[in-house]
């Protein structure tokens, strides 16, 4: 009889705890849960290009690309130069030197898509290490806006499908930034 009790008497016990976690919120008498996260945004690429010390930033990026791409241009002129040439002398090559031209000529090929492969993935680590660079720089300013706002998070617009203009500290963020 007394562990019938003792299992009623707990089980009682139980409901009554579990009642109270769920109305005491509604009672006032426990705090029902931390404040609402405030979340702002930032654009960055808007900030790359519209503070000077993004636009320094990418005009040093736009230079670098634009004489990576010359390089690149150069080596495809040559190739197509040289592929006019094959053509032309064709049909008074010996057979051998035609077939040994024309490999020369696909190696040169393969190698200027490389050049171009390797181009692109220069610049994209190129453009990764400017957008740190501008982290760095804006990281400390960000933080700064943040508490001064109130705000728990704050991401980048690019992540963002859709927010309301008046979370985004890109204005307050580019009129520090020098």
């Amino acid at each position: 009889m007394s562990r019938s009790f003792l299992t009623t008497s707990l089980s009682a016990l139980g409901l009554a705890l579990g009642l109270g976690m769920v109305t005491a919120p509604l009672t006032g008498l426990v705090d029902a849960g931390p404040a609402a996260t405030k979340i702002a945004t930032v654009d960055l690429e808007r900030t790359l290009y519209d503070t000077p010390a993004g636009k320094r930033a990418s005009e040093a990026f736009e230079k670098a690309r634009k004489a990576k791409q010359g390089e690149l241009d150069k080596k495809q002129k040559d190739l197509q130069k040289a592929a006019a040439e094959l053509d032309k002398q064709a049909a008074v090559l010996k057979p051998e030197v035609l077939a040994q031209r024309k490999s020369d000529l696909e190696k040169r090929f393969v190698e200027v898509q490389q050049v171009y492969v390797k181009l692109e993935r220069d610049l994209a680590e190129e453009r990764t290490k400017l957008i740190q660079d501008l982290l760095k720089k804006a990281g400390p300013i960000i933080t700064e806006l943040a508490k001064a706002d109130g705000v728990h998070l704050v991401i980048d617009q690019s992540a963002v499908l859709w927010a309301t203009p008046d979370i985004d500290l890109t204005p307050k963020l580019n009129a520090r930034m020098k």
